[in-house]
């Protein structure tokens, strides 16, 4: 039988901890894949909207550009048509802006009287030289080619149809005008002297020119207005035909 020895035991050595292998050191925050693919894609929304607001400041620019120079022409077609028709109008009658002239009172004052029987101072040859300078009128404005100042100029369908009926109906409602003062003439020389039915003939036809040249002059006027111009001038006394 073995006996213990009662000398002193041996001290084991402690256990050694586990071996740690090589911890990588962690890249820098900008060159992380995900941070670097969010960068791109953010910049290409950037990119993106730079290039469509360039896109689109370029697109405005042009379309200014281009409604600048239609206006310019526009308005200078316009002031070809102004320096025709208004003083024409201005030697038969009264400019007063955009409100339809006043023209051939003389001829009208003269109808209204005898058309209700009463009497005129006014002269039958006066109401024939009213009539000769309406006819003037109507010719200067009926031969100028207003169609072809206005082709390629800038304006839409709409305002020249516009423009070309005004000009139709100004010298139309001229041309009534003229056959009106030729009726006055003749009620003052008829043997009846005056003649009462051509009297309220010449004014039937007088009150046609009249709503005719309204219905012109305004659409004349509008037109003038959506190119920044404006029709007639400050109102004047004492233009127009003398009775």
């Amino acid at each position: 039988m073995a006996i213990k020895s009662k000398g002193k035991t041996k001290a084991r050595p402690a256990s050694k901890g586990p071996r740690h292998g090589p911890v990588p050191v962690p890249k820098p925050f900008a060159q992380r894949r995900w941070v670097q693919l969010t960068a791109l894609f953010i910049a290409g929304i950037l990119a993106m909207m730079a290039f469509v607001w360039a896109t689109n400041g370029l697109r405005r620019e042009r379309a200014s550009n281009r409604a600048a120079s239609d206006l310019a022409s526009r308005q200078q077609a316009l002031s070809q048509w102004k320096a025709i028709l208004e003083p024409q109008i201005t030697a038969v009658g009264q400019l007063q802006g955009d409100i339809p002239p006043t023209v051939a009172s003389d001829v009208t004052a003269a109808l209204t009287a005898l058309a209700s029987g009463k009497t005129t101072t006014t002269k039958a040859s006066a109401l024939t030289s009213s009539a000769k300078g309406l006819r003037t009128a109507a010719k200067a404005i009926d031969t100028f080619d207003l169609a072809g100042t206005i082709t390629e100029r800038g304006f839409d369908v709409a305002a020249a149809g516009a423009l070309t009926a005004s000009k139709a109906e100004i010298v139309e409602a001229l041309r009534l005008y003229q056959q009106a003062a030729e009726l006055g003439a003749l009620a003052l020389i008829s043997p009846k002297h005056p003649d009462r039915q051509l009297a309220e003939h010449g004014k039937a036809v007088s009150d046609s020119a009249t709503t005719l040249l309204q219905a012109g002059w305004n659409r004349y006027a509008s037109t003038l207005k959506l190119s920044q111009l404006s029709a007639g001038g400050t109102p004047a006394v004492g233009t127009g035909l003398g009775g």
